[in-house]
């Protein structure tokens, strides 16, 4: 017991390192990686909140976010993360929307790491190389330089899957298998697949095209019908829920003809170079950081050479069924991930794989970061890792004639190494505004704003980078809270409407026409946050001065009915 009580701690201390810049504010800050885009995180921040609001009205109208009004399922434009949903009480009791984040940012990398250890302590490894792969997973190298996408952090689903659908493996071809213990693996794998969607759509696509590859090393097929029986089962309970998460993004992103550009693709796939270079931060580097390259893809040399160990000696005993289809299927993933991470670069003579999985496979036409297949590459290499150091421990060093106290010292040294080859710097933070905090455009139109009217907030982004939305997105937490619908609006898809008022307002500003067609959407509330938009809206006749702040930087205007201009 004492053991898993140790290692429970290490996991948590491992969980809280990225939350070291926003340890002394954790209600007020959250972390963000060198080189993220504040944007991105805040943006998370909001889809947490508007989760909580979400479970607090029994997700009624859920999918019409209050944002891009009055567009309609605007929510399905990007990862929902429906399970952030459960840090309600966090928001309601602290007032903290940065909490919560953290809260769950930290909870998916303990998770990661507590899924792993548990997985290979289920296919026979021993404590300390399942700890060790338990701590490099937690510290999972690429997951750690993409922090700030807080949907990547949900790795726990996908190893919790591959666990449990290695279980039932193994219940099938057991005929002494009872019926309890096969309900129970099954209710198991069911609520696994449903936390897939409820955390992670990405994962949710790439992990389920990688099983398609590797899953069949997980069939046994001598006691094939008893094993499809328990799989139907996992389907007939987690397909219906499933379906209710997936399925409205995927009709949305369709109806709207929303997908990626090949030339975007390709400035975000992998190359096999990225695969040589180990981590930054990492104890053992081969090659320098390529110039024009932004991703070391390696795990880490060492990783690697267990791993490569692992795979060599557990299929060359006959001995442990169990392990070699654990071995097998995280092989046939690791090179599956490896290829797919290539995405448009990954060619057979004429044949452009990307393409044809795009035309076949729903949902990859909108994918646009390729190269994050390779969170699933470096996610093998670490539990073959510490499945090499396992059978290291045991075939080599006793078999050497090494005492006790050697064999711990190595298998401790080498434990350490892998679970610490590689560490990220987090350095830096960024605000996020509480909820009992809100500017006074937003207090004010709580107040006067009729449900179903939207709000136009000025100056609009004009730029198209990330970077640029971070003001947008800050608007968007402050009209969540006030209830307020607002034209303005950040995602991963943009509806045509955002460029055509982006480019309208860059040629003529707020002339009469754009304000009459926004008043035929039911936008009446015009909010000025800067000198030059606010000069423009008081020259306006058909805006109406509603309220301004006590310094005059913010205003609010209202659409006045035509039919009294005339």
């Amino acid at each position: 017991m004492w053991r898993e009580l140790l290692l429970l701690s290490v996991l948590g201390f491992l969980s809280l390192l990225p939350l070291l810049p926003v340890l002394t504010a954790p209600l007020d800050f959250i972390p963000v990686t060198r080189g993220g885009s504040a944007t991105v995180p805040l943006f998370n921040a909001w889809t947490i909140l508007w989760n909580v609001k979400g479970i607090e009205r029994g997700f009624q109208g859920w999918w019409d976010a209050p944002i891009f009004f009055p567009e309609r399922q605007c929510f399905a434009f990007s990862e929902p993360m429906p399970l952030t949903a459960c840090l309600q009480p966090l928001v309601r009791i602290f007032g903290s929307v940065a909490l919560a984040y953290n809260c769950w940012l930290a909870g998916n990398l303990f998770l990661n790491g507590v899924t792993a250890c548990w997985l290979l302590r289920r296919c026979g490894c021993s404590c300390g190389p399942a700890a060790a792969a338990g701590c490099a997973m937690t510290l999972h190298p690429l997951l750690l330089t993409q922090l700030e996408v807080l949907q990547l952090t949900c790795l726990w689903p996908s190893l919790w899957l591959l666990s449990t659908l290695l279980r039932i493996a193994t219940a099938a071809a057991e005929p002494a298998a009872g019926y309890g213990h096969c309900a129970r693996l099954v209710s198991e794998a069911a609520l696994a697949v449903i936390c897939l969607p409820a955390t992670c759509v990405h994962h949710t696509l790439f992990f389920g095209l990688l099983l398609l590859f590797a899953g069949w090393a997980l069939v046994p097929w001598r006691s094939f019908l008893r094993w499809l029986l328990l799989v139907c089962g996992v389907a007939v309970l987690a397909l219906p829920p499933a379906a209710m998460m997936l399925l409205p993004v995927q009709q949305v992103l369709r109806e709207r003809g929303f997908e990626r550009r090949e030339e975007t693709v390709a400035v975000l796939s992998a190359v096999p170079s990225d695969y040589l270079r180990a981590p930054e931060q990492s104890v053992a580097s081969v090659m320098p950081q390529h110039v024009g390259r932004p991703w070391n893809l390696g795990a880490g040399w060492l990783r690697t050479v267990l791993a490569t160990a692992g795979m060599m000696l557990v299929f060359g005993n006959a001995g442990l069924p169990l392990m070699r289809r654990l071995v097998l299927s995280l092989s046939l993933l690791l090179l599956a991930a490896a290829l797919l991470s290539l995405g448009v670069n990954l060619q057979l003579g004429p044949w452009k794989i990307w393409a044809v999985l795009c035309d076949w496979l729903p949902g990859m036409a909108q994918v646009r970061s390729a190269f994050r297949f390779a969170l699933f590459v470096q996610v093998a290499i670490i539990l073959l890792a510490g499945i090499g150091l396992d059978r290291l421990q045991i075939c080599f060093l006793r078999r050497a004639g090494c005492s006790s106290r050697t064999q711990r010292v190595i298998v401790v040294c080498l434990g350490l190494l892998v679970a610490g080859e590689s560490w990220s710097v987090v350095p830096g933070r960024v605000d996020v505004p509480r909820i009992d905090v809100r500017p006074g455009w937003a207090e004010f139109l709580q107040s006067r704003a009729v449900s179903g009217e939207g709000v136009l907030i000025l100056p609009y982004v004009q730029g198209h980078a990330p970077d640029d939305f971070q003001a947008t997105v800050r608007w968007m937490i402050h009209s969540t809270v006030a209830g307020l619908r607002i034209v303005n609006g950040y995602s991963g898809f943009f509806p045509p409407a955002h460029f055509t008022l982006q480019r309208d307002l860059q040629r003529a500003g707020l002339e009469s026409s754009l304000i009459l067609q926004l008043q035929s959407g039911r936008v009446f509330w015009v909010v000025v946050t800067d000198s030059e938009s606010d000069k423009q809206a008081q020259r306006q006749p058909l805006l109406r001065e509603q309220w301004r702040s006590a310094d005059g930087s913010e205003a609010v205007f209202e659409v006045v009915d035509r039919g009294q201009q005339e």
